[in-house]
């Protein structure tokens, strides 16, 4: 018992952390508007055309803007900061 509740109390904290629902939602809105037109092998990709934090940025509002997704500028840096903390791991400026 004392186990379980170690591990609840563990996953609370970490679901629990500031911008964790930020990454979250992120993953969602890749999920369902990037994934149209590629998988997420794009993000991975040796010779990958992003090479920054602000070309990530830049990126992801041309995406955004030509696949008229229609996102806030708050979802953009949900999705902005998935990216980046899932594959890119670029310092922030």
């Amino acid at each position: 018992m004392k186990k379980l509740l170690s591990i609840l109390f563990i996953t609370y904290i970490v679901i629990a952390q500031p911008g964790y629902a930020d990454i979250a939602t992120g993953q969602a809105l890749v999920d369902q508007a990037c994934q149209q037109c590629h998988d997420n092998g794009m993000y991975s990709r040796s010779n990958s055309i992003v090479q920054s934090y602000p070309e990530l940025q830049a990126r992801v509002e041309f995406c955004e803007n030509a696949s008229k997704a229609h996102w806030s500028d708050a979802q953009i840096n949900q999705v902005i900061e998935y990216l980046n903390d899932t594959y890119y791991k670029f310092p922030k400026p």
